[in-house]
C-alpha cells in the first residue's frame, strides 16, 4: 500500500470518528508533508511560532508544559490525531510535543488550513467537537489534579491510560505506553517517591502488574472501585 493510500485511509475511517468528508482529506493530501521523526525528538516547544499543525499517522507524541527545571505531561497522543488544536487561533504553541517513538506525521500550514476552513465553514463542526472533547479532558484532568490526593490522582490516570492506551492481554489490560515513575509522577504533580509508593500499594493489592516501565492492569473494575473508594474518601474529608 502506498503512503498515500494508508494515509488516506487513517484520514477517512479512523480520524474524527472517520466524519471528515473526503473532499478534505483530499485537501490535507494535496497540502501536507509527510514527515518522520526519531524516537526523542521535538517536532515544536513551547511559545515557538504556530505555523503548523500535524495529524499523527503513526508512532506516539508526548504534549509537555516545561519550566525552568520542571515538566508536566499533559497528554500522550496516539494515532490517529490532531494537534495542537489550539494553535487555530494564530497564536504561540503553548506546550512542547516530543516523539516517544519513531514517528510520523503529516504537516500541514495552519493559515493554508485556515483559508479552507474559511471557505468550508462546515468542516469546523468537526473540529469544534475536536475542541469541546479536549476541553473536556481538560477540565477533568484539572479536577483529578485540584481536588483529588495523590493516589486518587494516580488511579484516575491510570485507568485513563488503560483505557486510551490499554491493550488486552492475557493477564488484564496492557498499558501500551512505557512509563517510569518520574513519568508518572510527572502527568500527575506528583512526587516520584510518592508514586513509586502508590504504585507499591497496587501492586501488593494485586490491581497492577509492573514490568520494567510496562505496566498491565490486572482488573480494570477493581482499579474503578480502588479509584471511587478514595473519591469518597476525598468527599468526607472535604466537607
Amino acid at each position: 500500500m502506498s503512503n498515500e493510500l494508508r494515509i488516506r485511509e487513517i484520514l477517512e475511517r479512523k480520524l474524527f470518528s472517520g466524519s471528515l468528508p473526503p473532499d478534505f482529506v483530499d485537501f490535507c493530501l494535496a497540502h501536507g508533508r509527510l514527515r518522520h521523526y526519531a524516537p526523542k525528538q521535538y517536532l515544536y516547544f513551547s511559545d515557538d511560532e504556530g505555523n503548523t499543525v500535524y495529524f499523527l499517522v503513526s508512532g506516539r507524541i508526548r504534549l509537555s508544559l516545561m519550566g525552568e527545571f520542571s515538566e508536566k505531561i499533559i497528554r500522550v497522543l496516539s494515532p490517529p490525531a490532531f494537534f495542537p488544536e489550539i494553535v487555530l487561533d494564530g497564536k504561540l504553541y503553548p506546550h512542547a510535543a516530543l516523539c516517544m517513538e519513531e514517528t510520523e506525521v503529516l504537516a500541514l500550514d495552519r493559515q493554508i488550513l485556515m483559508r479552507y476552513l474559511e471557505s468550508n465553514p462546515s468542516v469546523l463542526w468537526i473540529f469544534y467537537r475536536e475542541l469541546a472533547l479536549d476541553l473536556r479532558r481538560s477540565y477533568r484532568q484539572i479536577r483529578n489534579l485540584s481536588l483529588g490526593d495523590a493516589r486518587l490522582r494516580l488511579g484516575a490516570k491510570l485507568f485513563a491510560l488503560a483505557h486510551v492506551h490499554g491493550q488486552p492481554s492475557t493477564n488484564g489490560v496492557l498499558i501500551t505506553i512505557p512509563l517510569s515513575a518520574t513519568e508518572l509522577a510527572g502527568m500527575c504533580s506528583l512526587a516520584r517517591e510518592s508514586v513509586s509508593r502508590i504504585l507499591g500499594e497496587l501492586k501488593k493489592a494485586k490491581i497492577i502488574k509492573i514490568e520494567k516501565k510496562t505496566i498491565t492492569v490486572l482488573d480494570v473494575e477493581n482499579l474503578r472501585f480502588w479509584i471511587h473508594e478514595r473519591a469518597a474518601n476525598s468527599r468526607v474529608a472535604l466537607d
